[in-house]
């Protein structure tokens, strides 16, 4: 039956969870992502989690141009997993994505992810993330520099990453089925690490996870986004987590079993350090020595944290005005900065290798202002997709 003729659109192929906290006019850039998406069969879920600032008036400015958008709203703020649990109970899309308020995505994020969900049949795809600074840092790529493939992830390997010296997987923003999903929801207990959860229970209850090492996620870094200190109390609830986890799916495979024991020492040890911390600035003095001395490694972790805080402090040098650069492919006429041909979504191999440095080294050529980008081709426009708002000057007619 189709549902438009009854007064109710049709389930969109997209549903696009945002929740929202404070983000001010970061959101704008956010929200414009999503709606310019290749793929415009989506509904844009704003969930906003008792803000009082800019953000709301950016928010109803928008869905006023674009039907697609949607807004819930909070009295007063509930964490990040009841904010997108609020969304998830509205969503009607075949899949779902998690974007958060402050971050910005490829023009072809979507088009490209369900590609390669559908040649490798997953549950879950999500894709590197292209980590950019306001503070002027350099631009890295969260999966680092040994990937170039799409990989598959395993219970054992989602569990191990970031405690074994891999990257944080965690951190990945996934497009979910929405048969796959069902009625399972974000812990709201949980106000760290509930992305990890959530993904880590749909992959112990057999989902596929499919990651895509080209970072159409760019990923904004700024002071209000870098969290330098975890609150004892999230710290303690992500422990009991992984245990409650870990004692509701015994008898577990060793491997698995080892994994989830060498998270928990991780977790554990980072929550003494946090409670370390927590009784040096109160001077809880005896606290601390005890601290101090049943694990000696946090005098090498307050040494580091305190060099980390002082280059914080430091007064950054003045960056050159950011470039205008003509993007094209090396072919193209007029091309200044020539970039990978341009591959449709539908034609591409997705268990080749991707191009990912490249679109990193673009991102880095920001300053100050915006880069202006002239596309010059279909690749020209692709490449600037990977530039965190870049300003597109004018496109050849």
């Amino acid at each position: 039956m189709n549902s438009a003729a009854h007064g109710r659109p049709a389930a969109p192929l997209v549903s696009v969870v945002m929740a929202n906290y404070q983000a001010g006019d970061r959101i704008i850039p956010a929200m414009r992502s999503v709606l310019a998406q290749t793929m415009a069969d989506l509904e844009l879920i704003v969930s906003d989690d008792g803000s009082n600032d800019t953000s709301l008036a950016h928010i109803s400015r928008l869905m006023a141009e674009d039907s697609r958008v949607h807004l819930l709203t909070a009295e007063a703020n509930g964490g990040p997993a009841r904010c997108r649990n609020r969304a998830l109970d509205m969503a009607r899309g075949h899949w779902i994505a998690i974007v958060d308020s402050d971050d910005i995505i490829h023009p072809e994020r979507f088009e490209r992810l369900l590609a390669a969900a559908g040649q490798h049949d997953a549950d879950i795809v999500a894709d590197d993330l292209l980590l950019f600074f306001e503070d002027g840092t350099a631009p890295r790529l969260m999966l680092g520099e040994g990937t170039d493939r799409c990989f598959v992830v395993s219970p054992e390997q989602w569990v191990r990453a970031g405690v074994d010296g891999s990257p944080a997987l965690g951190y990945l923003k996934p497009m979910i089925r929405s048969s796959r999903l069902g009625a399972l929801r974000y812990d709201e207990k949980l106000r760290i690490g509930e992305d990890y959860d959530l993904v880590l229970r749909l992959l112990l209850d057999g989902a596929s996870l499919l990651v895509v090492p080209e970072p159409f996620y760019l990923y904004r870094r700024h002071s209000g986004s870098i969290s330098h200190r975890l609150p004892i109390a999230d710290m303690e609830a992500m422990v009991a987590r992984q245990q409650a986890l870990v004692d509701a799916h015994a008898p577990l495979d060793p491997a698995l079993s080892a994994a989830f024991a060498q998270r928990l020492r991780n977790l554990r040890q980072g929550l003494s350090y946090e409670r370390l911390v927590a009784s040096i600035k109160t001077r809880r003095w005896p606290a601390a020595l005890a601290a101090l001395a049943g694990n000696p490694n946090h005098v090498r972790r307050l040494w580091r944290s305190f060099n980390e805080g002082r280059g914080r402090r430091q007064v950054l040098p003045p960056h050159q005005l950011s470039p205008l650069l003509m993007l094209g492919a090396s072919e193209t006429a007029g091309t200044t900065d020539p970039v990978p041909a341009y591959l449709p979504a539908a034609a591409t191999d997705w268990s080749a290798p991707r191009p990912r440095q490249v679109w990193r080294a673009l991102a880095a050529r920001r300053g100050l202002g915006a880069i202006r980008c002239i596309p010059l081709d279909a690749a020209g426009r692709y490449a600037a997709g990977f530039i965190p708002e870049a300003e597109v000057v004018r496109e050849p007619s």
